[in-house]
């Protein structure tokens, strides 16, 4: 599922990546054979070099990332063939063994389809590598020091500039890794914590809430109270039946956001289940209860079916005062009694009790 939501500078660093590895296959394989035809005349790695110096052309002038494999494939193969006949044509001392030392550490970057793949390539090389230097080390091969030190610049410029380049390719995918996990994870917890069709908070965020909210009530020494109401849209059934579950959602998602337009930044709103909705008020005082009351009711009754009938809502509430020891599901069960009344008393309306302070408690 990840590699599906690749960053696209992830992207385009794994394209770099593999033009990257074509350029250096051409100039090295082009540079090679000037040299060879101007210093040191060999057949065989002229030979080598001109077939790879096509090959790597021809994929780069149409060059497609899907090819990766056959890219990194060609690539290996032409550095362990011109290695090899250079070792055998110039020895070891010529040091074109080292473009192969450097390509064993680069091998992360080449896609292989399997990880086996990868480490079995590797493997091959360092046996080629421990061959070559078995067989080679002690064998004198009579070439001009010139050509000795022109192959060894060679082998290792082109060895460091393909490592430190895509090592530079390597940090572009790991940060682009990196934030992609950060986004997912990012992802992840809105899921978890939002409702997919409201944007409200579902109900395992709200109960949290509720929890921190009540004992907040209980250790603050002030005159605010904190309100929970529960509010279910009145003939939901009715309005999903009459026209339709995509009105269904329309409503849902209208109620949301008369519920957003009516209480306060810091109130807590949450779809609860199904046609339900939770408010958590914190910090309010008791003579502005009716003020959300009304406010609610005209905000509600502005959200339309198509016969241009207005949704109403019932609401259980519970006004908890300040100092009162209770726990979550104390509160939303006489929220939820308070709920059925309104329903079982006419609907579009809020019934409300007041749990007071402890101390008063045999009087509430």
């Amino acid at each position: 599922m990840v590699q599906e939501f690749i960053e696209q500078d992830s992207y385009k660093a794994i394209d770099d990546i593999y033009k990257t590895i074509l350029n250096v296959a051409i100039v090295s394989n082009a540079f090679v054979l000037i040299a060879l035809c101007s210093f040191y005349f060999d057949l065989t790695i002229i030979f080598i070099c001109f077939l790879f110096l096509s090959i790597s052309t021809a994929l780069r002038i149409r060059f497609n990332i899907k090819y990766r494999f056959l890219i990194s494939a060609i690539f290996q193969l032409n550095v362990i063939t011109a290695v090899i006949a250079g070792v055998v044509g110039m020895g070891w001392s010529s040091n074109i063994w080292i473009t192969l030392l450097g390509v064993i550490f680069i091998n992360y970057f080449l896609a292989f389809n399997q990880r086996l793949l990868t480490y079995s390539v590797c493997l091959l090389e360092l046996f080629v590598l421990l061959w070559l230097y078995l067989t080679y080390k002690d064998k004198v091969v009579e070439i001009d020091i010139m050509v000795q030190i022109g192959s060894t610049c060679i082998s290792v410029f082109f060895t460091f500039y393909l490592v430190f380049r895509l090592s530079f390719f390597s940090d572009a995918i790991t940060s682009s890794g990196y934030k992609q996990i950060s986004e997912e994870k990012e992802e992840i917890e809105r899921i978890s914590k939002y409702d997919f069709l409201t944007g409200l908070l579902n109900r395992r965020s709200i109960e949290r809430t509720l929890r921190y909210e009540l004992k907040e009530l209980r250790e603050k020494s002030s005159d605010a109270n904190l309100v929970v109401m529960l509010g279910d849209i009145d003939n939901f059934k009715k309005i999903n039946d009459t026209y339709g579950h995509d009105w269904g959602d329309k409503v849902l998602k209208e109620i949301a956001r008369a519920l957003q337009d009516t209480f306060r930044e810091n109130d807590h709103i949450c779809r609860w289940g199904g046609e339900e909705f939770l408010v958590i008020l914190p910090e309010v005082k008791t003579e502005d209860v009716k003020k959300v009351e009304t406010r609610l009711g005209t905000r509600i009754a502005q959200v339309k079916l198509p016969d241009k009938s207005s949704v109403t809502m019932t609401f259980g509430l519970v006004l908890c005062a300040n100092g009162v020891i209770t726990d979550i599901d104390t509160v939303i069960n006489k929220a939820d009694k308070k709920l059925y009344e309104g329903k079982k008393n006419g609907k579009d309306r809020i019934e409300y009790e007041i749990m007071k302070a402890n101390k008063d408690k045999d009087n509430a």
